[in-house]
């Protein structure tokens, strides 16, 4: 679909986070600014390992905008060739990149500390064994609730930034937004992005039935944002009806997966007035087959992860991660650590900037009116 973009009124434009670049010239330790990238005190560099819950494009897209931010704020310098590698979509291929380039003078990612807890179908003990015997890494990234839950054992003193969590707190990985409870945790927060997601949506449609799909665990009814959908429910008086699938636990359990899928769209399609799309283990180039009952009895489906389903086939997303300036952020929060901080007494929330993304295709296909005020404001469009 053809991809046009918006200017936005100059009163509507959200300001993002700015971060300092730092000089990355070599100078003598004792004059270097506080703020200056440098190596250990024994001159061998910050050695860095990644943990990921499983395959998921956001937390790609989450580690190439924290290295983006790293070379930004002067922790890394040569980065030639990094956007070929960045076109794979592939968070391995880009850490085993990373971790065969001399990307750093100050960092080393280390090739053998890449995990992918579902791909590996381990339960992650030896992952806490290795970092509590070895003690060499300085530095792990989480992405996602399950590594973030895992790599935030206390047994072990390796300091630990989780991202891409939909909400750390209810996920049992820190204590609270203010507080990690641990010296060597952080993890990004943002409570309320979600809640303020639905809310657009509620604003936009009105709507009296709003459909979902999830699993039927608490995992998934965090990231699926039930808690916040209820809550609004409750406010403005419109009903949930709600549909349970199983996410695939292997390549196997797709084609079930799918089938379960489709068989509550059909439902739904006959049943509410819009469509929450909640995050889940959809592949993106299936959507448009999927929605095909949704866009027959003219009904919007409204996207929780973001512009990818828009493009493929979703109406409308409020995108609330904007991975690119939590990477600036998260960046400015590990070199912190890695120049004496703890990871504890570093600020843990950022709120992302809204962005409105809808695909004109479907809008027409389904006869949807956009309000002028949201003409006005929109960000991108398909």
């Amino acid at each position: 679909m053809k991809r046009i973009r918006f200017l936005v009124a100059a009163g509507m434009i959200l300001c993002c986070l700015a971060v300092a670049v730092s000089s990355s010239h070599t100078v003598q330790a004792g004059s270097l600014p506080a703020d200056t990238p440098r190596v250990q005190a024994d001159g061998s560099k910050w050695r860095i390992g990644y943990c990921e819950s499983e395959t998921f494009l956001t937390y790609t897209q989450t580690l190439i905008a924290l290295v983006k931010g790293l070379e930004e704020t002067g922790w890394i310098s040569n980065l030639a060739g990094f956007e070929q590698i960045v076109a794979t979509k592939d968070s391995k291929v880009i850490w085993e990149w990373l971790a065969s380039h001399e990307v750093s003078p100050y960092l080393q990612f280390v090739d053998e500390d890449f995990y992918n807890l579902r791909e590996s179908g381990t339960n992650g003990e030896e992952i806490l064994e290795r970092l509590k015997s070895r003690k060499d890494i300085d530095v792990m990234l989480a992405l996602g609730a399950a590594a973030g839950a895992l790599l935030s054992d206390s047994q072990h003193d390796t300091n630990t930034f989780v991202f891409a969590a939909s909400n750390a707190v209810r996920s049992g990985i820190i204590a609270s937004a203010e507080d990690s409870g641990q010296d060597n945790l952080w993890a990004h927060m943002d409570e309320q992005r979600f809640a303020r997601q639905i809310r657009a949506f509620y604003d936009i449609v009105k709507f009296k039935k709003l459909g979902m799909v999830y699993e039927d665990s608490d995992n998934a009814r965090i990231y699926s944002a039930v808690k916040e959908a209820e809550n609004l429910a409750r406010e403005k008086g419109f009903e949930i009806v709600r549909y349970h699938v199983r996410e695939p636990r292997s390549q196997e359990e797709y084609p079930q997966y799918y089938r379960e899928v489709q068989a509550a769209y059909d439902k739904l399609a006959t049943e509410v007035d819009a469509m929450y799309v909640t995050i889940a283990s959809l592949e993106s180039e299936r959507l448009e087959e999927l929605f095909q009952p949704f866009y027959e009895q003219k009904i919007p489906v409204f996207s929780q992860l973001g512009n990818i389903e828009v493009k493929n086939g979703a109406l409308l997303t409020v995108s609330v991660m904007d991975e690119l300036n939590i990477g600036r952020f998260g960046a400015d929060s590990i070199g912190k650590c890695l120049l004496g901080a703890k990871p504890r007494d570093l600020e843990q929330t950022f709120q992302s900037a809204p962005q409105i993304t809808l695909n004109a295709e479907v809008a027409k296909m389904i006869g949807f009116k956009l309000p002028f005020e949201l003409v006005m404001v929109l960000d991108e469009v398909y």
